[in-house]
């Protein structure tokens, strides 16, 4: 018996695309989904660049439409096929090896990213299946990103340095410079990497564990993890959003910095949110400017934070008066979540401070962190320019002054300093 019997036995319709036997030390398998791509075989190469790991690696294209989808996407997707299919034909290593699952007849109403990504993970644990291999890891790429020539070769240090990782997260840069894209387009890259950076490095600031990184080319995950969480979700937009913080909590979820992921800074509105939205309405808008929360959103929330610790067996009454004494803005959060049930319920199921701290935060996760920030900006802080944010916040982590004239491209290197120089770990890796 394979370890993801269980797993893939419970997915209604599946079928195996990739009819060759997988190599028996196969450790990496990368998935890519690619819907309107003509280009993909940049990305493509971009892998193939690279340095070798000790195991055997695979990449998996995911060439993926609706049922319905328009002629124009139908023959992008012809031109996606072609392309890749011919560069595949004259790029041969055996220990590194490409396939395409064609997968245009995708249902209308889960028809998306997070399905195509789905369907190229499902074929990655039933290929890590076939050999019983439990900890090999699915890599998550997007068809218009590129690498480090050290992707693998990092990737692969980092696991043998901390056994056990479940899941880890890669670090990125936007191209905020080049001939490729206009002015504005790089302008907004460097804007909205900015925002990302600021919003990962204040949570982390007020004491939120599991403040990490979810883009969906940067991130890889261990097999028997992914079948045991029942797999990635099906949603048209942040699918690595919500998957990534299922697998988070678990604990022994990595950093790695030590190599790079390129996404591409192109404009798209193919989903209501992510990267390409946020700089595709930038650049449609005639502000020079892009808004992320107002500083007093997170610092506001480190109050409630730093009393995590003393919530555990807290009595009714007092938990009242704590939330009574919090920031307007957090108070009636809390209040409208029935923060108060939930703590008292979390105390009945909690033997430990350890067991409180833990359950605490599955509760108010990530999700809940989102909520508030959107709440706490909409009726008490509005949103500031994210330059004037990120001054703030190197303030208070201790760089006084220093950068207040910096422009968003100095401040987004800033941050890029500090993200490549911590390393971050839950848990005992």
């Amino acid at each position: 018996m394979g370890f993801a019997d269980a797993y893939l036995s419970k997915q209604k319709g599946f079928s195996p695309h990739i009819s060759s036997y997988p190599a028996e030390n196969l450790r990496f398998l990368v998935v890519i989904p690619a819907f309107c791509e003509p280009d993909i075989t940049t990305a493509l190469q971009s892998l193939w660049n690279c340095d070798r790991p000790a195991c055997h690696t695979e990449v998996i294209i995911v060439v993926n439409a609706a049922e319905n989808a328009d002629l124009p996407t139908i023959q992008s997707n012809r031109s996606t096929l072609e392309s890749a299919s011919q560069w595949i034909a004259g790029h041969f290593d055996p220990a590194f090896c490409y396939y395409i699952i064609d997968e245009q007849k995708m249902p209308i109403r889960d028809a998306g990213v997070g399905l195509a990504r789905r369907t190229g993970m499902d074929e990655a644990i039933y290929r890590f299946n076939l050999i019983d291999q439990p900890h090999g890891y699915i890599l998550s790429f997007d068809a218009d990103s590129q690498c480090d020539p050290n992707y693998f070769t990092a990737i692969e240090t980092a696991l043998n340095k901390h056994s056990g990782v479940k899941g880890f997260d890669v670090y990125f840069e936007h191209p905020v410079a080049g001939s490729d894209f206009s002015e504005k387009v790089y302008q907004g890259a460097a804007e909205y990497e900015l925002h990302l950076r600021y919003v990962n490095q204040f949570l982390r600031f007020i004491g939120f564990p599991f403040a990490y990184h979810t883009v969906g080319s940067c991130f890889g995950v261990r097999a028997d993890i992914y079948a045991a969480q029942g797999g990635m979700n099906k949603r048209q937009a942040g699918e690595d959003f919500y998957f990534l913080h299922k697998i988070i909590p678990l604990g022994q979820f990595l950093d790695i910095h030590t190599t790079r992921v390129i996404p591409s800074p192109r404009e798209s509105f193919r989903v209501p949110f992510g990267t390409g939205t946020a700089i595709g309405r930038y650049v449609a808008s005639a502000s020079h400017e892009m808004p992320t929360y107002e500083p007093d959103c997170f610092l506001a929330l480190k109050q409630f934070l730093q009393q995590v610790a003393g919530l555990y067996k807290i009595n009714q009454k007092d938990m009242s008066s704590l939330i009574d004494s919090l920031p307007v803005a957090v108070k009636d959060f809390l209040i409208e979540n029935k923060a108060a049930d939930a703590i008292q319920e979390i105390n009945s199921n909690a033997g430990s401070p350890e067991s409180f701290r833990n359950r605490f935060y599955r509760w108010f996760d990530a999700f809940r962190i989102v909520k508030y920030l959107n709440h706490a900006s909409r009726v008490y802080y509005p949103q500031v320019s994210v330059a004037v944010a990120s001054r703030h916040l190197l303030r208070c982590i201790g760089y006084g002054d220093t950068y207040e004239n910096s422009n968003v491209f100095e401040l987004l290197e800033v941050f890029r300093t500090i993200e490549r120089g911590k390393e971050k770990v839950i848990g005992n890796v």
